[in-house]
């Protein structure tokens, strides 16, 4: 299960970093829907579990943001969503979690989250696809969490993983001070860089076993990336994927270090494979393997992924005493 837990993470960031919004989005002076600037799509036909129902109203700022119990990126943004809405609650913003999971299913997780205070803002379920269908599918987005922006007018202003920036997108928003146009030449040249490094990534792991120099050279090239999420696929698929005599245990310490700081120690995930890291470089680093596996454990507040964390955990402590 913790291998299983940690790929999703590594799938769904693959997921993320390959969806292009179609090179830039076109410049119109009336966007269609799904491009950034069009109508948002009404919030109907959900099932409201939690702060329910929603409209998207004229002068309100609403953020409909896409995910599921059994994502770990989901849980971790689950806190910082509730920060955002804390921090603008007394400005017109809204933010509402959308599941396409079954009530039954979502229903005690928000629960849980309850006990503990950190899923203060709305959440609903929807079965019948319309509203996945009106912004996932509209935008061409496959992963989550993805988060979408509606502007008092009614439009979608920004689209995105919930903890890239979009805080800051939203006091923009707020204060009207948002600039679609110097955003959209923004995220068109994010989006390259994000090809550029996907294309890097799938590089690697068809020269690892055959051209060692290569390799090492696009490895290189992917630790000079800011992409947290990338950096962690690619520690965690080089610690569990490639054969034993063509892994670079450097690299992947090296990219999980650094995804580790630029996500402030905050992501157990990530936190997670670091630990797995140091752990695979010998005995010298078992120590650093226990520190950093018990932050992953006290981070974590889903049961499963908790115990999963704590088995490797209890792993990295016996072979302290070894």
């Amino acid at each position: 299960m913790k291998q299983r837990a940690n790929l999703c993470a590594g799938v769904v960031a693959l997921l993320v970093l390959a969806i292009v919004v179609g090179a830039a989005q076109k410049e119109s002076s009336n966007p269609a829907p799904g491009q950034l600037g069009g109508p948002a799509a009404p919030l109907t036909g959900l099932q409201w579990i939690k702060g329910g129902p929603v409209q998207l109203t004229q002068g309100s700022i609403t953020v409909v943001e896409f995910w599921a119990t059994w994502c770990p990126p989901c849980r971790t943004s689950i806190p910082h969503l509730t920060e955002i809405q804390q921090r603008f609650k007394d400005q017109r913003v809204t933010i509402v979690g959308v599941s396409n999971e079954t009530a039954d299913i979502v229903k005690p997780f928000v629960a849980q989250m309850d006990e503990q205070k950190k899923m203060e803002y709305a959440v609903a379920v929807d079965r019948e696809g319309q509203v996945w269908k009106g912004y996932m599918d509209a935008f061409g987005v496959r992963g989550i969490p993805h988060a979408f922006i509606v502007g008092k007018d009614g439009n979608v202003l920004w689209r995105g993983h919930p903890m890239a920036g979009m805080d800051e997108v939203l006091e923009e928003v707020v204060n009207d001070r948002f600039d679609a146009v110097a955003y959209a030449a923004k995220q068109a040249a994010r989006e390259k860089e994000e090809a550029r490094v996907l294309a890097l990534y799938k590089s690697y792991f068809t020269t690892v076993g055959t051209d060692p120099g290569e390799a090492a050279a696009i490895g290189a090239q992917l630790v000079g990336s800011d992409n947290s999420a990338m950096l962690n696929a690619l520690a965690w698929r080089v610690l569990t994927d490639v054969p034993q005599e063509s892994r670079d245990l450097e690299l992947a310490r090296e990219a999980a270090a650094k995804a580790v700081t630029l996500t402030e120690e905050k992501n157990p995930s990530i936190l997670d494979t670091y630990a797995l890291a140091m752990y695979e470089l010998g005995k010298k680093y078992v120590a650093q393997a226990v520190t950093l596996q018990k932050k992953a454990v006290d981070l974590t507040d889903n049961a499963q992924a908790k115990e999963s964390l704590s088995k490797a955990l209890r792993r990295y402590e016996s072979a302290t005493v070894e």
